[in-house]
């Protein structure tokens, strides 16, 4: 079973970011907002990266209680959050250091969002062995993919997702 089937995972980079792609399913809750993201990476690169802590810790302070509590929300009662940025640098510790203050269980993607980018390309480009299950309305596809299931096969019953709209019993049950 993966952690993430049983634990929330936060991500804390900026709202801008999180709109650009994340991990489905993830919670954002960002340290920083995107202006402030803005800021404190340009005081990074133009000045140092201590200007550039001390000016997200400046941010940070001033909602360090809301974050704890989105914190804790999110953690419900198993306490234990899975939680990451963009590297999995100093705003993902900054914020496992507060909600483990809390006593929450955190645990830190190595490498980050983008680390895991990274790992979806590679598996997406690998070949995969796919055979397609074709036929009329009534042609038996749905009990030949559960007998499939039955015998471990992994299968994705698209006209099930679909909730049959594309076939003829579509409107069935409406």
């Amino acid at each position: 079973i993966e952690l993430s089937d049983s634990f929330p995972v936060i991500d804390v980079r900026a709202p801008s970011e999180f709109g650009q792609g994340h991990i489905p399913g993830a919670i954002n809750i960002p340290l920083f907002d995107d202006e402030e993201r803005k800021v404190v990476g340009t005081t990074y690169k133009q000045i140092n990266k201590e200007a550039a802590m001390y000016l997200g810790l400046e941010f940070a302070g001033k909602k360090l209680v809301e974050l704890a509590k989105a914190g804790e929300k999110q953690a419900g009662r198993n306490k234990t959050l899975l939680v990451h940025c963009w590297r999995g640098g100093m705003r993902s510790k900054s914020m496992v250091w507060l909600f483990e203050t809390l006593g929450l269980t955190c645990y830190l993607l190595e490498g980050g969002y983008k680390s895991y980018r990274q790992h979806v390309h590679e598996v997406l480009d690998q070949a995969l062995k796919l055979n397609v299950v074709g036929g009329r309305t009534g042609s038996g596809k749905t009990d030949i993919l559960h007998q499939l299931e039955k015998m471990g096969e992994q299968v994705v019953g698209l006209e099930g997702i679909a909730h049959h709209k594309g076939s003829a019993f579509g409107s069935l049950g409406e």
